[in-house]
């Protein structure tokens, strides 16, 4: 049996880890939730995803920080999200990070699920 590919999905909102596990779990894939970037670290470490989506205002750590560390520790792509941000702010926001995607929210789950697939050559 082939492993299902695991994503790490850290947001503050309770509400969108939720709907995002939901719907990932959904469309065949392991997801690990975090509420901010310390935990991000840890269950980084622990399972090893296959891709990490991100939202970029978190508590104790920006996500621009937290995708940094990330980066930094493994080799890992990343989608980053925000409520706030717009996608031509984050250009500059995370000058030196490649990410491989940015969603702004309210998410388009269709779009971030034909990313993922993109991204991980599925």
């Amino acid at each position: 049996m082939e492993s299902k590919p695991t994503i790490l999905v850290v947001d503050d909102d309770m509400d969108i880890r939720q709907l995002l596990q939901e719907f990932l779990e959904r469309n065949g894939f392991h997801v690990v939730l975090a509420e901010d970037g310390q935990r991000a670290l840890a269950l980084a470490s622990e399972h090893l995803p296959d891709l990490v989506i991100t939202d970029l205002l978190l508590p104790k750590e920006h996500g621009v920080d937290v995708m940094n560390a990330i980066k930094d520790r493994f080799i890992l792509p990343i989608i980053a999200m925000s409520g706030i941000y717009k996608k031509d702010e984050i250009r500059n926001m995370v000058d030196g990070v490649y990410i491989e995607g940015f969603f702004e929210k309210p998410l388009d789950l269709n779009g971030l699920l034909a990313s993922i697939h993109s991204i991980l050559d599925e």
